[in-house]
């Protein structure tokens, strides 16, 4: 009885190591997150004044340093021959985040309020935001 029981005591091992290592190659990958896209179209208070323009890009470019953001692109409506497009914003700026909690953060963190105070509301007679997910 003796022989029997350390036969199956070590055949019991010999599966459990056998499972461990056929498992150490189907470890799971975590889910990469998801960028998210904040877009933001502007209509100016001055449309012509390009000091106001220029204020308003430096201010969302310096939202790059924020812990999240990937990238921060701005920009002017471009011309499409589609009569169903619309074409009456001045300036857009679309920022780029790493998921969908860094634009949560970013949303609260008053760096972000510092600059809806001191440049978009002065300059900007009115705006809309979109909030893409990308894939």
């Amino acid at each position: 009885m003796r022989g029997i029981g350390k036969k199956i005591g070590s055949g019991r091992i010999l599966l459990a190591l056998g499972v461990a290592l056929a498992c150490a190659g189907c470890s799971i990958t975590p889910v990469p997150p998801r960028p998210v896209q904040h877009i933001v179209l502007m209509w100016l208070e001055r449309p012509e004044s390009a000091p106001d323009r220029a204020q308003l890009i430096r201010a969302a470019r310096s939202l790059q340093m924020m812990p999240g953001v990937v990238r921060v692109e701005t920009g002017r409506n471009v011309p499409s021959p589609s009569s169903q497009a619309d074409r009456d914003f001045d300036l857009g700026v679309v920022i780029t985040f790493r998921d969908r909690a860094a634009l949560q953060r970013y949303e609260k963190n008053p760096r972000h309020a510092d600059a809806m105070q001191r440049y978009l509301k002065p300059l900007v007679r009115r705006y809309v935001v979109y909030n893409l997910g990308t894939r």
